[in-house]
């Protein structure tokens, strides 16, 4: 499935909606207010996020540590031959603990994003950094 902007804004409308990331509200306002600055053109959905006020923006991960993991989300597609296959989302903060990157992998990026997709809408997997993280709700 060719990546580009639009392709990015369904994928940012799904992880709103079926990631379970801990704080939803910070992450939807990390999106509101960042820019699409690259897509992979590797075969996967992946795409680097740049945000136009960050200061103004409330953190999704402590800052200071870095660019690094914030949180994972895996969903099974049943629409493979095998009737079976792994999407993998991952969202990433920079130094300042704001997105930077989301990667969306199908297979563990071992293959291209299919065309069509049949996605439980549950993820079997979720991974989030450690509860002393900002982006874990009060």
């Amino acid at each position: 499935m060719r990546n580009d902007p639009n392709r990015a804004a369904s994928w940012i409308a799904f992880i709103l909606e079926h990631c379970q990331f801990p704080n939803r509200d910070a992450l939807a306002v990390q999106f509101a207010n960042a820019e699409i600055v690259e897509l992979c053109e590797c075969g996967c959905n992946s795409f680097a996020l740049s945000m136009s006020m960050p200061d103004e923006v409330a953190r999704i991960s402590a800052g200071g540590h870095g660019y690094g993991l914030v949180f994972e989300s895996d969903f099974w597609d049943r629409s493979g031959p095998e009737d079976s296959g792994p999407l993998e989302i991952l969202l990433f903060a920079d130094d300042s603990g704001h997105s930077s990157y989301v990667e969306i992998d199908y297979c563990g990026n071992g293959l291209p994003m299919p065309e069509h997709l049949n996605l439980e809408l549950t993820p079997y997997n979720v991974f989030r950094v450690a509860p002393e993280h900002p982006c874990y709700p009060g």
